[in-house]
């Protein structure tokens, strides 16, 4: 966190869960913001998990931390992309 070079500023969003499996779920952004991909773990919640529910969370935006890239990472995605 001190690699942060600015104040955290969490905003409320809302989505729609779009696609479940054993590992992750998929949230759909409310008013086209995108999706976002997260655990089964992270995932709060007293009901079965299912498509179509709507979830909350509260968000910041990514702050790139510096200019360079991780080599191995780029890597890593080139080579799941050949097979």
């Amino acid at each position: 966190m001190d690699r942060l070079n600015y104040i955290s500023s969490e905003k409320y969003f809302e989505g729609i869960i779009v696609d479940v499996n054993d590992c992750a779920i998929t949230i759909d952004f409310k008013g086209r913001l995108g999706e976002l991909k997260v655990p089964r773990r992270m995932v709060i919640s007293n009901y079965e998990i299912k498509i179509g529910q709507e979830v909350g969370f509260m968000m910041s935006y990514p702050e790139v931390l510096e200019p360079g890239i991780d080599i191995d990472y780029v890597d890593n995605i080139k080579r799941k992309s050949c097979k």
